[in-house]
């Protein structure tokens, strides 16, 4: 019996202003603004790589946050991509991070000639509401 072949979709990326609070599945070009590398020790010894950034393109800007080798990626002026990535609010900010299936590339061939930094994401506060059916 032949197996059927699967081919993959090409993923659909979208502008960072499209990002909302608490979601996931992003896919996204990003320009690396400004990063700040950093590493912690965890309960097993082992040291783990954190960066810190913040990103964005011609929309908006948003903080990301990676940790292990995804934090390797972010280098001031390269471009990204994100794939699977999620958005969480944390202390009521949003920032994106990366999925446990998800996945940072360099982007070289891609262009974001400028970044609205006039329009951080992570500047706006959330609250939760808790819902009483």
């Amino acid at each position: 019996m032949v197996e059927p072949t699967r081919t993959l979709k090409k993923p659909h990326f979208i502008k960072v202003e499209k990002i909302g609070p608490g979601e996931h599945g992003y896919n996204v070009y990003l320009k690396v603004v400004s990063v700040k590398h950093s590493t912690t020790t965890k309960a097993d010894g082992k040291d783990l790589k954190i960066a810190e950034a913040v990103c964005g393109d011609e929309t908006a800007t948003v903080n990301v946050r990676a940790i292990g080798d995804n934090a390797d990626f972010f280098k001031e002026g390269d471009i990204i991509s994100i794939r699977n990535g999620r958005s969480e609010v944390f202390k009521e900010k949003m920032r994106l991070e990366i999925d446990r299936w998800g996945k940072v590339i360099r982007e070289p061939s891609a262009k974001i000639d400028k970044v609205n930094e006039n329009k951080n994401l992570s500047s706006v506060s959330y609250e939760v509401k808790v819902v009483r059916k």
